[in-house]
């Protein structure tokens, strides 16, 4: 990346868009990838695969843990420009801690307003960095977010979420993007998203890293959440399908049959 990044500005804010950072050839690529990540969650191929339910029915709504299964998202991830800015934003280099795909269909559920550190287990610090796959939104249910990172963790309800009052009076701003941007956000940053009102999807990587010096807990992280949900279940009482360790997320559980 021959482009300084404003650090000043995310050590602000806490956020920072990073505007057309990727090639169409690279976006055709990963375009196709997060495809086959999509019917490996259907035929049942590697990662870890979320579905909710919409008005038109079931659809997934998340894959994860499959840095490892195909080159194209191996090298967006572990490598190039995602890893470079990282380095500069952490001042050392970027360790992965988890990576993720959020379709959001049409119909597809937003999140409560929160901050990821309320999730993200074993280390206190991560920055994670998005990548739209498909225009985002107000309408389609882009991400808004808030400054206030620099106070920590905030206070939270009994399912993670940032307390009501405490979220009505933070400073919402909505973030749209387009394929091709990236944007970086703190783990303390808060932030939430609304349903996907529009007739397509709105998918986006949402790739989380910690500092190398804080070590690698990737496996570990895996780990402890495939056996938190086999221990919990796929939801909250029947009332919103489980994704996160946190009760951020607001779709459905799939009723009946997929």
């Amino acid at each position: 990346m021959n482009e300084a990044i404003d650090i000043a500005s995310f050590r602000r804010d806490g956020w920072l868009v990073v505007p057309g950072a990727l090639t169409p050839a690279q976006l055709e690529a990963i375009d196709a990838a997060v495809n086959r990540l999509e019917q490996w969650a259907v035929d049942g191929g590697p990662g870890l695969h979320h579905f909710e339910q919409t008005d038109a029915g079931a659809v997934l709504a998340r894959s994860e843990d499959f840095v490892h299964d195909d080159q194209v998202l191996h090298d967006l991830i572990l490598g190039g420009i995602v890893v470079e800015i990282l380095g500069q934003l952490f001042g050392e280099p970027a360790v992965l801690f988890k990576e993720k795909v959020n379709y959001k269909h049409a119909g597809g559920g937003g999140f409560a307003p929160h901050q990821d550190a309320a999730a993200y287990r074993f280390v206190d610090h991560h920055i994670s960095c998005m990548v739209p796959l498909d225009p985002a939104t107000p309408a389609s249910g882009c991400l808004y977010v808030s400054p206030g990172y620099e106070a920590g963790q905030l206070a939270t309800d009994e399912r993670g979420r940032i307390e009501e009052a405490t979220a009505g009076d933070l400073d919402w701003q909505p973030v749209p993007l387009e394929p091709g941007d990236l944007l970086f956000f703190d783990s303390y940053t808060p932030h939430y998203s609304d349903t996907n009102t529009t007739d397509r999807s709105r998918r986006a990587a949402y790739l989380t890293y910690n500092a190398a010096s804080l070590g690698d807990h990737r496996d570990r992280y895996y780990a402890d959440k495939r056996s938190e949900f086999a221990h919990e279940g796929g939801d909250f009482g029947g009332e919103r399908v489980r994704i996160s360790i946190t009760d951020d997320f607001l779709g459905r559980p799939v009723s009946g049959d997929r």
